[in-house]
């Protein structure tokens, strides 16, 4: 976190605002977790388990919704629902080009 979600003053990492004195540790503390859940999801992507990784994405939409969580969710949820078909056609027509 950047900026005090109160009071927009800059935050330098502190747990508490310098300006409005809000205490940040529990905001902050929500945003560490919700970037553990989109990691934990990247590491599932790459060992190719997108059951699990979209579990983990949809847990990581509730804890800390950012755009790119929004994106990944996405992008792995359209690609997901007939992968394995849509993959083996997609690499079926491309070696008849050739």
């Amino acid at each position: 976190m950047m900026h005090c979600p109160i009071c927009r003053a800059l935050i330098n990492g502190a747990e508490t605002c310098r300006r409005c004195r809000t205490e940040l540790k529990q905001v902050q503390d929500v945003e560490r977790q919700g970037r553990e859940l989109v990691g934990a999801a990247m590491h599932l992507l790459a060992l190719g388990n997108t059951a699990a990784a979209m579990r983990v994405l949809r847990r990581a939409r509730v804890v800390h919704t950012t755009p790119e969580v929004r994106l990944l969710s996405t992008m792995v949820t359209t690609a997901t629902p007939s992968s394995g078909a849509a993959l083996n056609s997609r690499v079926g027509s491309s070696e008849i080009d050739r």
